[in-house]
């Protein structure tokens, strides 16, 4: 299967098919909006699109990806929505937009994004899959327990050639340790004096320069 295109928000034209990668730097340096862009892109081009938010509600989603809420409407996409109802919200299911109480939840999130890929398997042949963030899930999981959920999903996404992202900060860097062979590369992120900067790391690539983005 053709890779997935990139090049708007990264220094490689594509990512292969089936690529899991993690999204990785330090706090403040711009990681939930890049993998939150690169979901959306994909989307604008066709391709299907899941994001678990576990820091950003779907009223913030739809907002800051429009084309994933326009997925979602067509069928194609899907939110597991991790903030509303730990903030109190009266919210109820929809087919395509779940809500789980609390980020810390991984079992619950791990039934209602199992669901959404069932769903989104018989109704495209690519999408991006965005976990966002994994360090909001390590202030109330174990790793452990993190780890058990990632794989699982890594799993599927490398079986339906889709393209998962992982959102990370390395200030934790246990958990890091821990999570960083799950994927197949990485997307790292830092902050400079001129600005923020993003490279690619593995994927095919080896290490790409530090770009601007």
């Amino acid at each position: 299967m053709q890779g997935y295109a990139v090049a708007d928000r990264l220094p490689v034209d594509e990512i292969p098919a089936g690529s899991n990668v993690l999204v990785a730097g330090p706090p403040l340096t711009g990681k939930r909006e890049l993998a939150l862009g690169l979901v959306d892109d994909g989307c604008e081009r066709g391709d299907g699109g899941i994001v678990v938010g576990t820091r950003d509600s779907t009223e913030r989603i739809k907002a800051r990806a429009p084309n994933v809420w326009r997925a979602v409407e067509d069928g194609r996409g899907g939110i597991v929505d991790c903030v509303s109802r730990q903030r109190g919200d009266d919210v109820r299911d929809r087919d395509l937009v779940k809500y789980v109480g609390s980020p810390g939840d991984v079992t619950d999130i791990g039934i209602r994004l199992g669901g959404l890929f069932q769903s989104l398997e018989d109704a495209c042949d690519r999408a991006r899959v965005n976990v966002s963030t994994i360090s909001t899930m390590l202030m109330y999981a174990d790793t452990r327990r993190v780890y058990r959920f990632l794989h699982v999903f890594s799993g599927h996404v490398e079986r339906l050639d889709w393209l998962g992202f992982g959102v990370l900060d390395t200030s934790n860097k246990e958990a890091f340790d821990v999570l960083a062979p799950l994927y197949d590369g990485m997307v790292q992120t830092r902050a400079t004096d001129d600005g923020t900067e993003v490279r690619v790391v593995g994927l095919g690539q080896g290490r790409t320069d530090w770009v601007a983005y």
